[in-house]
């Protein structure tokens, strides 16, 4: 009995130290694997967390330093082209004596047509088109204010021919030449009120012009030479944009309004005074 009593006791001590060390392990395994997969998941999110975080920092970084390329402090140089229509109200009178010569010579054909061709007439064009070339020197002194100095040449010809009634080719002619110089400002219009990017894009440029010699209009009527004005001739107002740089050169569209005022005192029987302003475009180099 005692025996039994024995067996069975030792059987039950067995059968529960089995089970203690069962759930020892499988406890033990769980909290090795539950730590091994909690450190390996939180040291790989900390290392592409901060990878991602200095990529992208780094990124921004660059982007910041290529957008933020400010034009230097100093003396530049600026060379521009572009087109202008030029607001010449006064091709009207160069049109008159277009069409009064060529009544002349349909009167004469009406006169005695036979054996004789119709008069042929051209008109002038009714949009004066030209394309300033500009060249000068800027002084920017801070990253908003810049002032310059430059000199253009607008030269626009319109030819037209006639025929007489004998058939004979007759061409006629006017040229507007001017040749400004200007003072200008240019004002940095703040990213905050009108930008396509994070920079300074946008600028306002304001010029004042002076008109020398050889400014003035040459045609089959005759010439009109403008006077110099001390005080000034007209004023210019424009929008430009910034759209490329590289290391020094900067590259600006322009776009804006130039008015002109010119007046010969002479007696030249053409003009006495004309307006050469006008819509400009203009693409300009600074460097």
């Amino acid at each position: 009995m005692k025996l039994c009593v024995a067996l069975i006791f030792c059987v039950f001590l067995g059968m529960a130290f089995s089970q203690d060390s069962l759930d020892t392990v499988s406890i033990d395994t769980a909290f090795i694997d539950t730590t091994f997969i909690d450190t390996a998941f939180v040291d790989t999110a900390s290392v592409d967390t901060n990878y991602t975080d200095t990529t992208f920092i780094s990124l921004f970084k660059d982007t910041a330093s290529v957008d933020s390329v400010k034009i230097k402090p100093g003396l530049h140089f600026f060379a521009s082209a572009g087109a202008q229509f030029i607001n010449f109200k006064e091709r009207s009178t160069f049109q008159n004596r277009l069409i009064s010569k060529y009544n002349e010579y349909e009167k004469d054909f009406i006169e005695e047509p036979d054996g004789y061709t119709i008069p042929i007439k051209q008109n002038f064009e009714t949009v004066n088109l030209a394309f300033p070339i500009s060249a000068g020197i800027i002084w920017q002194f801070s990253d908003v204010h810049s002032l310059g100095l430059g000199m253009s040449l607008v030269y626009d010809n319109e030819s037209v021919i006639l025929t007489d009634k004998q058939g004979k080719i007759h061409n006629f002619k006017y040229t507007l030449q001017t040749f400004p110089i200007f003072a200008e400002y240019r004002l940095l219009i703040s990213p905050n009120l009108i930008s396509l990017k994070d920079n300074d894009y946008f600028s306002i440029f304001l010029r004042y012009y002076w008109l020398l010699p050889p400014t003035g209009i040459k045609s089959s009527w005759g010439n009109a030479k403008a006077d110099f004005e001390p005080l000034g001739n007209g004023y210019g107002i424009y929008l430009g944009y910034r759209f490329w740089e590289w290391a020094a050169l900067s590259v600006f569209g322009e776009m804006g309004f130039l008015s002109l005022d010119a007046k010969s005192s002479t007696k030249n029987g053409i003009l006495d005074s004309w307006n050469l302003g006008g819509i400009t475009v203009l693409v300009r180099a600074l460097f």
